[in-house]
C-alpha cells in the first residue's frame, strides 16, 4: 500500500490565500514554508513567483503571468484561483510541510537501501542517516534567515552568571588554562551560581574527575565559598564523570572527518538543560587537534545546537604547556564567542602568591561580557582559604 505524500487541495488553498488575502499572505511568507515543500512543479514555480512579486511589485494575475512566462499554465492557474482562501493558513502550511518531510524521509530511506545493496561502509550509512535527518528536521532556512533591519528589535546580548563570571546565552564559550590551575573548580562554582542565582538547569561533564571527587569539591564550594546548603543546587545541577566513557563527537574515518552518530543522541539526552559545560574539549574531539578545518567543524556543531535550541555551551580547554594559551588549532578560539584564560597570581619572583585566588582574563569578547565583568582582568576566589596553624606558646 502506497501512502500519499501530498495534498493538492491544501497546496491550492495556500496559493489562493497568498493571492487574495494580504493579511494571511504575511502569515504564509513569514512561516518556514519553501517552494520545494510543494509537490507539484507548477505550484513550486507559482509560489516562487508570488514571493518575488510580494517583495518587488504587487501580486496581480497579469503580473503573475508575465513573471512566470513559459512556466505559466492557465488551466492549473484557474484551479488555484478557484480554491477558497483560508482563514487559518498556518494549519495548512504545517500539513504541506509535513508531507514534504515525509517525501524527504522516503528519499532518505531509498538512499540507505541503495548504500546497503552496494555493500557500502556501515559508518558511511550512519553518517548519511544523521546528516540527512539533521537537514530535514532543522533545514537551512532557519539558520540563514535574511531580514531587513526594520524588522529587527534592538537588544543587547544576554548573559548567564553575569554578576560573577558572565557567559553569553545561546552561544559557545571557551575557558583555557594550564594544568592544575583550577579551571574545573572555577567552572563548578560558576555552574552552582547559575543554578542558585539564575535559576537555570546545568549539566557538567567533568570527564577527567571521579564523581566522588566532584562531590567533595561541590560540598567545599557550597559551604566555604558560597555559604549555601547543598540542597539549593542538587535538583538542577547534574553531572557525569570519569566513569562515563567519553565520546568523540567528531572523528576521522576512511571517509574523512565525520560527525559521530552519538552526537545526536547526546543532544536529545540534554534537551532539558539550559547550560552545558564540557571538560575537557579534547576528550570529545577525535580529529586532528591542530587542523583548523577540523576544529571549526567541531565548534560549529555546538554553535548550531546552541543557536537552534537556546543552549549556553562552555568548553574547558587545556592550555599549551605551562601557559593559559589555548592548545591546538586557532579555530577553536576563532569559532567561539568568548574566551577566558585562567592564570595563577604570582609575585615579583614569579611565585604563586595567592593560593585561593586566580586571575581570570577576558581574552575574547564578541558579545560584551566586559560590561558585567568590569575589566578585562579580574580576580576570582576559586579555592577556600587555607586555615593557618594555631601557634601554642608554652611557658
Amino acid at each position: 500500500m502506497t501512502e500519499t505524500t501530498y495534498n493538492k487541495d491544501f497546496e491550492r488553498a495556500i496559493l489562493s490565500t497568498v493571492i487574495f488575502d494580504s493579511k494571511a499572505r504575511l502569515e504564509v511568507f513569514s512561516s518556514s514554508i519553501e517552494a520545494d515543500d510543494f509537490y507539484f512543479p507548477f505550484h513550486q514555480k507559482l509560489f516562487k513567483a508570488l514571493q518575488y512579486l510580494n517583495e518587488n511589485s504587487a501580486i496581480e494575475e497579469s503580473l503573475i503571468k508575465n513573471h512566470m512566462g513559459q512556466d505559466f499554465d492557465e488551466v492549473q492557474m484557474l484551479d488555484v484561483l478557484a480554491a477558497l482562501p483560508i482563514a487559518n493558513a498556518s494549519v495548512y502550511v504545517e500539513e504541506v510541510k509535513e508531507f514534504s518531510r515525509l517525501r524527504q524521509f522516503k528519499q532518505l530511506a531509498h538512499k540507505i537501501l541503495m548504500n546497503i545493496d552496494q555493500k557500502g561502509d556501515l559508518s558511511d550509512t550512519l553518517h548519511l542517516v544523521h546528516e540527512e535527518l539533521e537537514r530535514v528536521e532543522q533545514g537551512s532556512r532557519e539558520l540563514f534567515n535574511i531580514v531587513s533591519f526594520d524588522q529587527i528589535e534592538a537588544e543587547e546580548a544576554e548573559f548567564v552568571c553575569k554578576s560573577w563570571l558572565p557567559f553569553p546565552k545561546n552561544a559557545v564559550s571557551l575557558v583555557t588554562a594550564g594544568g592544575g590551575v583550577g579551571k574545573s573548580f572555577l567552572l563548578l562554582q560558576a555552574a552552582m551560581r547559575m543554578v542558585r542565582d539564575d535559576k537555570l538547569k546545568v549539566f557538567m561533564w567533568l570527564s577527567e574527575d571521579p564523581l566522588s571527587l566532584s562531590r567533595y569539591r561541590f560540598e567545599m564550594i557550597a559551604k566555604q565559598l558560597m555559604e549555601s546548603d547543598t540542597k539549593v543546587f542538587e535538583k538542577n545541577l547534574h553531572i557525569a564523570g570519569a566513569d562515563s566513557e567519553t565520546i568523540h563527537f567528531l572523528e576521522e574515518s576512511r571517509a574523512g572527518v565525520m560527525v559521530n552518530s552519538k552526537f545526536y543522541q547526546f543532544k536529545a539526552a540534554l534537551k532539558e538543560y539550559d547550560v552545558i559545560i564540557l571538560d575537557p574539549l579534547i576528550a570529545m574531539f577525535g580529529a586532528d587537534e591542530n587542523n583548523n578545518a577540523h576544529a571549526r567543524k567541531f565548534v560549529n556543531l555546538f554553535t548550531r545546537w546552541a543557536t537552534k535550541e537556546g543552549k549556553t555551551i562552555i568548553f574547558i580547554h587545556h592550555g599549551t604547556k605551562n601557559t593559559s594559551q589555548s592548545r591546538g588549532a586557532s579555530a577553536f578560539v576563532d569559532a567561539v564567542r568568548l574566551v577566558y584564560k585562567v592564570e595563577m597570581i604570582k609575585n615579583d619572583q614569579e611565585e604563586s602568591s595567592e593560593d585561593e585566588n586566580r586571575w581570570v582574563i577576558l581574552d575574547k569578547d564578541n558579545n560584551g561580557a566586559k560590561k558585567y565583568l568590569g575589566s578585562h582582568k579580574v580576580k576570582r576566589q576559586v579555592f577556600p582559604k587555607k586555615r593557618k596553624a594555631i601557634e601554642i606558646e608554652y611557658s
